[in-house]
């Protein structure tokens, strides 16, 4: 009974680590540009936890380049049912053995990170305040949660417990 306890409680230790990792994750060495320069290169694909119901499984793509010290992120949205996408860049702060770190300070209220766990493999991104209050469009931007760039296994489960929910309050 007792091993069987420590193989239940085992695997259910080891579910959350292999959860929350994009469908795409990718490190190589690649050549790029017409002056074929080398590089590291990160290259994911995946959802972010915070999207809407009616954004698809492959809705973001992320391409970091250490040479060139940048990360894009390209992120499908969908605003009053019209679908559009939106490209992002971000600055290289840190690229070592177990992480990516990048940000972008363009917007007027916060600060986007990116992180990207190289053993994981998972890549999360948070925003924080850059202390701005006195803009009205910077209200309410210091509580946004962070996203988690999910693959199908984590959008199943996501689409299940809403659907649980959703019978719960009917």
């Amino acid at each position: 009974m007792r091993q069987l306890l420590s193989v239940f409680v085992a695997l259910a230790l080891a579910v959350p680590v292999a959860a929350q990792q994009p469908i795409i994750f990718d490190v190589s060495n690649v050549v790029m540009g017409a002056q074929r320069i080398p590089t590291l290169w990160l290259f994911a694909e995946g959802k972010w936890s915070d999207a809407g119901d009616h954004i698809g499984p492959a809705s973001t793509q992320i391409q970091c380049y250490k040479s060139f010290g940048f990360c894009d992120v390209a992120n499908a949205f969908e605003t009053f049912g019209v679908a559009g996408v939106n490209l992002t860049s971000f600055d290289i702060l840190r690229w070592d053995n177990k992480e990516i770190i990048a940000v972008d300070s363009s917007p007027i209220c916060i600060v986007k990170t990116l992180r990207a766990d190289l053993n994981t493999k998972r890549i999360t991104l948070n925003s924080s305040d850059k202390g701005v209050t006195t803009n009205p469009f910077c209200k309410g931007l210091d509580k946004l949660p962070t996203a988690v760039l999910w693959g199908i296994d984590d959008i199943t489960k996501d689409a299940i417990n809403r659907a649980k929910s959703k019978q719960q309050n009917h």
